[in-house]
């Protein structure tokens, strides 16, 4: 079952963060661009966006050109087509 995007959860003073769900679970996909290169790391949440695990289920590095949101989706398109939930 593919997580699809819920909602925006806000910006960071590194990046993003979005909440998708497959209306059984929920998931952050977090963006930053605080390391080298911009990474999209994902983590198991509640229904109001909350992480309740921190130990990251997927993550991606992206090019700095690639845009916040792109990077995001393009993690979970990835992410759902791996089947890993």
């Amino acid at each position: 079952m593919s997580f699809y995007l819920q909602r925006a959860l806000g910006e960071t003073s590194s990046g993003r963060r979005l909440l998708y769900s497959n209306d059984k679970d929920f998931l952050v996909a977090s963006y930053s661009n605080t390391y080298e290169r911009p990474e999209v790391l994902v983590f198991k949440a509640d229904r109001d966006g909350n992480i309740t695990d921190w130990v990251e289920c997927y993550g991606e590095k992206h090019d700095e050109e690639t845009s916040i949101n792109e990077a995001i989706h393009s993690t979970m398109a990835r992410f759902n087509r791996m089947g890993v939930n």
